[in-house]
């Protein structure tokens, strides 16, 4: 049985609306994060990149739902009469709007996903360009335009799985060789938790919005647009949960530590150290 599509006229108005609840949510997390920044002083030289980066994906996130704002209303107002109505505005995927909006998702998902740059760059590129070459009645699911989208979907996911796995990993690792010396609770397992599950929301979008695409779903349009808030949410999440985590409670001043860490402390008695050591008729008298 045939997967009955959804009306792209629906499509793209739930598309709008549910990226403006998502960008909403992003905008009150990312001035949140501003402030408690400010606050509590968390501007060494690490935290300034995770900081610069965090108001790029501001930046993009705002440019980007700014342009589907513009776009939804220029084709449900302007063209709500017209021949093919505001589909034949919105679903024109060789015009600058749309290519800039699509140009904005592809950097917000190159920042999100660091690790995987050189290949997602390439995908990214060659989709935005086949976008201005293709025949305007073209839709998204072109065939000259599916492999490049197909492998810049895929190359997503498969990098969010693989990086965020190796990181756990490496966390669960120095949390296994950090239980031997430290007092207290552990510090690595918090960001295990921080790191899995601010993730977990930006892997379940990607792999939905791959499956919608790979069997040409029009419903894909609404993850599509959505995908933007969502990568500054995941980011910002994992920012504003560091910052926190960072106030802890201070260690006492006689408490030894490496790094974070607090350390177990061994206690000596160095005269009895001595007699084992030495035998009794060879200790020098006081």
């Amino acid at each position: 049985m045939a997967l009955q599509q959804y009306p792209l006229v629906k499509t793209f108005i739930v598309a709008a609306w549910l990226e403006a609840i998502l960008y909403g949510i992003y905008f009150c997390g990312f001035w949140v994060g501003v402030y408690l920044n400010i606050r509590m002083k968390w501007a060494n030289n690490q935290n300034r990149i995770i900081n610069l980066t965090s108001i790029i994906m501001f930046i993009v996130a705002t440019l980007h739902v700014s342009m589907n704002g513009f776009r939804a209303i220029v084709g449900y107002v302007d063209y709500g009469s017209a021949p093919g109505g505001p589909v034949s505005f919105l679903g024109v995927i060789s015009t600058w709007h749309h290519i800039f909006k699509d140009d904005l998702y592809a950097c917000q998902s190159i920042l999100g996903d660091a690790m995987a740059l050189p290949r997602s760059t390439v995908s990214g590129i060659a989709i935005t360009v086949l976008f201005g070459s293709v025949n305007p009645n073209a839709s998204i699911f072109d065939p000259r335009l599916a492999h490049w989208i197909t492998i810049f979907y895929s190359v997503a996911v498969a990098q969010n799985i693989i990086t965020t796995g190796l990181m756990a990993l490496r966390l669960w690792t120095m949390e296994k060789q950090s239980a031997r010396i430290r007092v207290g609770g552990s510090i690595f397992m918090p960001l295990l938790l921080i790191l899995v599950e601010s993730a977990a929301l930006y892997l379940f979008v990607q792999v939905l919005l791959l499956v919608l695409y790979a069997v040409n779903y029009n419903a894909q349009f609404i993850l599509l647009e959505s995908i933007t808030p969502v990568v500054g949410i995941t980011f910002g999440m994992i920012a504003l949960r560091l910052i926190l985590r960072s106030q802890r409670v201070p260690l006492s001043d006689d408490q030894a530590t490496v790094g974070h860490i607090a350390l177990r402390r061994i206690a000596v008695n160095v005269t009895t150290q001595m007699e084992h050591d030495i035998p009794g008729d060879k200790l020098a008298p006081v």
